[in-house]
């Protein structure tokens, strides 16, 4: 078959598409990407053909706007205008990133598609061809409700009551069907059998679209009360092995640190990674923490500190050191916390934005680690208390080990890739 995977976003949003790309090549699919050009490269080094997204996307996340959204921009005004800044600069692109959805779509004419929830275009084609196109989320509590949590998008804020949480999805995605409307209108005339309005379009998502929650089933669940159409079906990694460089010098410091931890922000960024960086770096010196302390997009930055218990690197495979760590410092992304949690290590989430707060809680609740501190409201009180439980509680590291030997046989990439290419009415 010929698959389009579809995905808008950074580095977080890309993995769990990249996962579903290797399970369908080894099963002898002819796999198309499109992405934000960015990742061409990455893209072509393994193999699949490219469509790249105009990369103006990416570059909004580390304008000013940006980065005030995706990290540290601080409460209140500040915070607001950056997110009013940043809708007002997407809105400029993103009927370009939709026509360029449409195209590729026509161009290839594909057998099937896995798309992301940004990639608005396809809700229309899946709409009218549901068995051709399969919505692919990496995190839960967007489309489907439960009483538990509210709407993804409102993460930081809740959980407010069940009656609460469950009103979250009506508002969030009403406010989204509309946004939708007014992008997609231009393309209703494509499809005149087809009926888009924000009651069958809530209805088509909840009850109809195929939905691929690559979560996993023991830190989320199912609830009791979604449709066969949503499925939760574990969480898929990539072999990043083959593209695998350690630095031998690192190798002669983890043998001196048989307990250590990863620091890292993955792709968020800030506008004071100087400030958070001293005030997490110097507490893990003061209380003798060897730390591997990932650089990365420059969420991090490197601070001269008279202290062997920290390693500096700009990239590493989270397959390799992992296995490794006694425990993982990070935003809190969805792909992150899988790995963090499949490797048995204890987490401490300082989240950024929208889903990591989600996944803050999801830790707190599994008894994974501490309550993590809101890059917003970080300071070197409430840091220091969380730092602590994390590093010298028991029950935590036991809790990770268990909760790792459950997690290492939920996904089967057979049954995926039959779920995937089968036929669907």
């Amino acid at each position: 078959m010929k698959i389009l995977l579809v995905s808008i976003g950074t580095r977080g949003d890309i993995e769990p598409f990249l996962a579903q790309a290797e399970i369908l090549k080894e099963a002898g699919h002819q796999v198309i990407c499109q992405f934000p050009v960015q990742f061409r490269e990455m893209v072509n080094e393994l193999g699949y053909e490219f469509f790249g997204f105009d990369q103006r996307f990416l570059e909004m996340l580390e304008s000013q706007s940006g980065k005030a959204v995706m990290g540290g921009g601080g409460i209140g005004f500040g915070q607001l205008k950056g997110y009013l800044n940043l809708i007002r600069d997407s809105l400029k692109i993103q009927g370009l990133i939709i026509e360029q959805q449409r195209d590729v779509l026509k161009k290839i004419n594909p057998d099937k598609v896995l798309f992301h929830a940004k990639a608005l275009y396809f809700f229309l084609e899946a709409m009218a061809d549901p068995g051709k196109f399969i919505l692919l989320a990496p995190i839960p509590c967007l489309t489907h409700p439960t009483k538990e949590f509210t709407h993804i998008g409102l993460a930081k804020w809740g959980p407010f009551s069940e009656k609460w949480n469950l009103r979250t999805y009506k508002l969030v995605n009403g406010a989204r069907y509309s946004m939708m409307k007014r992008y997609l209108k231009k393309y209703f005339a494509d499809f005149p059998n087809q009926s888009f309005n924000s009651k069958t379009m809530s209805e088509f998502e909840i009850n109809k679209l195929r939905t691929l929650y690559t979560i996993s089933p023991s830190l989320f669940p199912k609830p009791d009360n979604w449709p066969d159409s949503a499925k939760i079906t574990g969480y898929f990694f990539r072999n990043q092995s083959k593209t695998r460089k350690i630095d031998p010098d690192l190798e002669k410091w983890l043998e001196k640190h048989p307990k250590a931890i990863l620091l890292t922000f993955g792709s968020m960024t800030n506008p004071k990674p100087k400030k958070h960086s001293e005030l997490i770096l110097n507490l893990l010196v003061k209380h003798k923490i060897p730390t591997i302390v990932n650089l990365s997009w420059g969420g991090l930055e490197k601070i001269e500190l008279d202290s062997e218990l920290l390693f500096y690197v700009n990239q590493i495979p989270y397959d390799w050191i992992l296995p490794k760590m006694y425990g993982l410092i990070h935003h809190g992304g969805s792909g992150t916390t899988h790995q963090a949690a499949v490797n048995g290590c204890v987490q401490l989430i300082v989240p950024h934005i929208i889903d990591q707060y989600f996944w803050n809680r999801i830790i707190v609740k599994r008894k994974l680690g501490p309550e993590g501190v809101s890059i917003h409201k970080i300071k070197p009180g409430n840091f220091e208390k969380a730092l602590l439980s994390f590093w010298t509680n028991d029950q935590f590291n036991a809790n990770a080990k268990k909760l790792s030997e459950e997690m290492k046989s939920e996904s089967n990439a057979y049954e995926m890739e039959k779920y995937i290419t089968q036929e669907y009415s």
